[in-house]
């Protein structure tokens, strides 16, 4: 007589299979989850790269800040969401030439703007480029004398230009947020002090 051959019976072959499907299962969650971590940990790691080289940029042309008591059109006026000045900055394209560029930060929709002109009697042209998007709020408030306020105007109403000022610090405050990967708000901020000009 012939053995009997030895195979899998039907229940074995089922419960194997449904073990099979349970840890297939638990791998693909596991992996789904780090993938979906890695991808927060790139969205906020992008957020926080915009935001910082907004704000380099914004902390090195607002230190360049320049007024002068006899020109009106050199002026240095903004708000809590609003900011425009005149700025000493490097001529393209050439070693050790500067010129004066009025500046204008402002915040449209979801994007941080920055509006340059180089013609200071007139502000009707210019060119505008985005710095940042995903930004939720932009902020500025101005230091006088130890005290923050909202609201900064260089020439503070007056018709002569005799005691026009620049604030003593500008503090900025952006928060962003990229839509896509659900975080919470990131919030960076940043205290730019002006030097002294005598």
């Amino acid at each position: 007589m012939r053995e009997k051959e030895k195979a899998f019976t039907l229940v074995e072959i089922m419960v194997s299979c449904a073990i099979l499907v349970i840890l297939m299962g638990a791998l693909y969650r596991v992996f789904w989850a780090g993938s979906s971590a890695w991808q927060k940990g790139e969205a906020r790691t992008r957020m926080y790269q915009n935001a910082r080289i907004s704000l380099d940029l914004m902390n090195r042309e607002i230190r360049a800040a320049f007024i002068s008591r006899g020109d009106p059109h050199l002026i240095f006026k903004g708000n809590g969401s609003f900011l425009t000045f005149v700025s000493v900055s490097n001529t393209p394209n050439t070693t050790g030439e500067y010129d004066l560029r009025k500046i204008e930060y402002s915040l449209s929709q979801d994007r941080l703007l920055r509006r340059i002109e180089t013609h200071l009697d007139s502000f009707s042209g210019g060119a505008s480029a985005t710095l940042a998007e995903g930004v939720l709020n932009l902020t500025f408030s101005y230091c006088d004398q130890d005290e923050w306020q909202g609201f900064w105007d260089s020439t503070r109403g007056t018709p002569d230009n005799a005691d026009d000022t620049l604030p003593e610090a500008v503090k900025i405050t952006i928060s962003t947020q990229d839509e896509e990967a659900r975080e919470p708000p990131l919030i960076l901020s940043t205290v730019v002090y002006l030097p002294v000009r005598g």
